[in-house]
């Protein structure tokens, strides 16, 4: 505080609240900087709360998207796996949701909101409880009864239409919802891509028929992709697995990131695209070096080939000569061992002279084989155990001549375990063995062949699934008896194309044909962050931005910046053309006057009492799609002339008042 000459006081007057500064004791002053709330309606950053900051820029050696998310004002972390969104943040929420449900409206959807809670007794019922326990927040009423915080609701939404809908005549049916949901995520990480609290889309379908279901698939396929088109981004539409969901049919919407869990195999030569789980490439890579084929093990061993002696193992001349890889698995009742044998080189096509590569086991290959691997647990070679069952695989790249000497040393090496033991009948013995094909075991890697064109342009990319289409069949209408009438002209069709299980002949019934389609809202606004920022801050898609334009004027421009302000939120205007700046400012202020200040373009003015740098460099890591200047150019040139840039397009122009509106749309069409 400093001596002030002579008291003084400030007041404010109706509602709009600035600096005021009063003495104490006569001797100092204080000064007292207050938010400028007004309530002329317009968009005003002095009024809208936006804390940028959280995190010290400095402290970051290289800030990622969630670092300028949370520094960008757009949301704070409360505990691990949960965030709190802020206004920003909210805003961005809020247009993605307006954008979901005006694509649901077009398949026919309705929505509706069902309650986070479900009951462990219903998911015992669809024989998901015991599936996904490990990842459910569980907990008791004071009467003891066994709740759950749902991750997904098929079972809910089953349960309500199968006690509403019983006749033919109430289907198809199209339910959709957009609510929170609850995983007890054990390492929650990267911000919103992988949370223990996330908003959601869902849709449900009802269809009488299986041929009917998959008309509706395709249908909210095409639906998928209208939605993410409207972000303007590359995406990715991969054939996917469909997990402890259910159903044999479905498709990812993956967003290409670094951040991102899961490996998308696609192929630049045509339209094959599939997630790691499910994607295959062409057979025709080769191992690195193979053994002859008419090496006989059994006779090599006795015999005087130098090549093979009795001094010499089959198993050291296999390695010595032909480089292979052992992965062992185990299922989920630890009952069978899974053995996955493979070239441990192969072809590379890559490379300028066709060299080798290493090879990785891709044991998604053998969980197709069999759905019993637990993929969470590696087993290990010596861990044996009586009465286990071993199931080998050989990849389709080991010739017979390798597979039969490998036979044969594992045959040897069992007999000499036994002899030295005496425990024969402890000893765990290959049961089943496998040899196809069509068995690769190994990863795919970027360059290998497209198996639907068979060239050499496969790619693979990391990337954030987005969305995800299932279609279920009966898997939850089965188990929860949800059915309804058929029409007596209709059994045949109904007989003729469902699965044996599906129709109830006795009642004239048959279960409802099911789909579920989800996109992760909270994933959408972390993926997209991540995909479009860059060194400056973040950058958003028109469509979800949380303001389409900033507008900042130079201190004394306030009131032009209200003008431009006016003329982007009024319906369009096309001014005068002439030269005469007066009139042009003139025009201006009357098509203002006259114009209906609604719909038009999303704006915010940045009224705050901040140097122009400060707001430049503010406005960038928040990532407004255009930003509108007005500052010197306005002044110095008739007539005035304000700067649009948008920094995602390199755009940065000066134009006249009067053509900002057509400009600014011309940008925001492009994002």
């Amino acid at each position: 505080m400093r001596p002030y000459s002579q008291p003084r006081i400030a007041v404010h007057c109706g509602r709009l609240l600035t600096a005021f500064s009063f003495p104490i004791r006569n001797q100092y002053r204080l000064n007292f900087h207050l938010r400028l709330l007004h309530d002329d309606g317009r968009r005003r950053l002095s009024a809208f709360w936006a804390p940028t900051g959280g995190i010290a820029y400095s402290a970051i050696e290289q800030e990622d998207s969630h670092s300028l998310l949370i520094r960008g004002g757009f949301m704070r972390q409360s505990h691990s796996g949960f965030f709190q969104l802020l206004p920003l943040g909210l805003r961005i929420q809020e247009k993605i949701e307006k954008l979901l449900d005006k694509h649901m409206v077009k398949v026919g959807a309705s929505k509706v909101s069902l309650s986070t809670f479900s009951t462990e007794d219903l998911w015992e019922k669809s024989g998901r409880l015991k599936k996904g326990s490990s990842e459910l927040f569980r907990l008791q009423d004071r009467k003891e009864t066994k709740f759950l915080l749902s991750p997904t609701h098929e079972e809910e939404i089953t349960a309500i239409v199968r006690d509403i809908v019983h006749s033919y005549k109430e289907l198809p049916l199209r339910l959709y919802q957009i609510t929170r949901k609850y995983r007890d995520e054990p390492r929650p990480r990267q911000g919103l891509l992988r949370t223990r609290e996330f908003l959601m889309k869902d849709l449900y379908t009802f269809d009488t028929t299986k041929e009917k279901a998959l008309e509706t698939y395709e249908t909210v396929r095409r639906t998928y992709s209208a939605f993410f088109d409207e972000f303007k981004i590359p995406y990715l539409i991969a054939e996917a697995d469909s997990g402890d969901i259910g159903g044999n049919l479905s498709h990812e919407y993956h967003l290409p990131s670094q951040k991102g869990e899961d490996s998308v195999i696609s192929c630049s030569s045509c339209s094959y695209t599939a997630n790691e789980e499910m994607a295959t490439s062409a057979h025709i890579s080769t191992a690195r070096k193979s053994l002859s084929d008419d090496i006989d093990p059994s006779k090599s061993i006795s015999s005087d080939d130098p090549r093979l002696n009795s001094t010499l193992p089959v198993d050291t001349y296999l390695l010595d000569h032909f480089p292979y890889k052992r992965w062992f698995g185990v299922s989920k009742d630890r009952a069978t061992v899974f053995v996955a044998i493979y070239p441990a080189e192969i072809e590379d096509f890559t490379l300028p002279n066709e060299g080798w590569r290493k090879t990785e086991l891709n044991p998604y290959v053998l969980k197709r084989l069999s759905k019993d691997l637990d993929l969470r647990v590696e087993h290990h070679a010596g861990d044996r155990k009586a009465n286990q069952i071993f199931r080998e695989f050989f990849d389709y790249r080991l010739p017979q001549s390798f597979i039969n000497a490998y036979l044969f040393e594992q045959g040897r090496q069992a007999s000499r375990s036994s002899s030295v033991h005496g425990n024969e009948g402890n000893i765990a013995k290959p049961e089943e063995r496998h040899r196809d094909d069509n068995f690769d075991l190994i990863k795919i890697s970027t360059g290998d062949a497209c198996p639907k064109c068979s060239k050499r342009t496969l790619q693979v990319q990391r990337a954030v699934e987005l969305g995800h289409t299932f279609h279920l069949g009966t898997r939850y209408s089965g188990p929860l008896k949800a059915t309804f009438a058929i029409d007596r002209a209709s059994r045949f069709e109904v007989l003729s194309t469902e699965d044996d299980d599906s129709f109830l002949p006795s009642r004239g019934k048959a279960h409802m044909q099911m789909g579920c389609h989800g996109i992760g809202v909270s994933r959408i606004i972390a993926a997209v962050a991540d995909f479009l920022a860059d060194a400056q801050g973040l950058n958003w898609p028109r469509v979800i931005a949380p303001f389409e334009t900033i507008i900042i004027p130079a201190k004394g421009l306030e009131s032009v910046a209200v003008q431009a302000y006016d003329l982007l939120r009024s319906v369009s205007f096309d001014g005068d053309d002439g030269n005469n700046g007066k009139d042009a400012k003139e025009n201006i202020l009357a098509a203002v006057d006259t114009a209906t200040v609604m719909g038009g373009i999303d704006v915010i003015l940045d009224d705050r009492d901040k140097s122009l740098a400060w707001k430049f460099k503010d406005a960038d890591l928040i990532g407004y799609p255009v930003m509108v200047v007005v500052g010197r150019s306005w002044l110095s040139k008739s007539p005035g002339l304000v700067e649009v840039q948008c920094r995602r397009l390199g755009f940065k122009k000066e134009v006249r008042m009067h053509d900002l509106r057509r400009f600014v749309t011309a940008l925001l069409d492009r994002l």
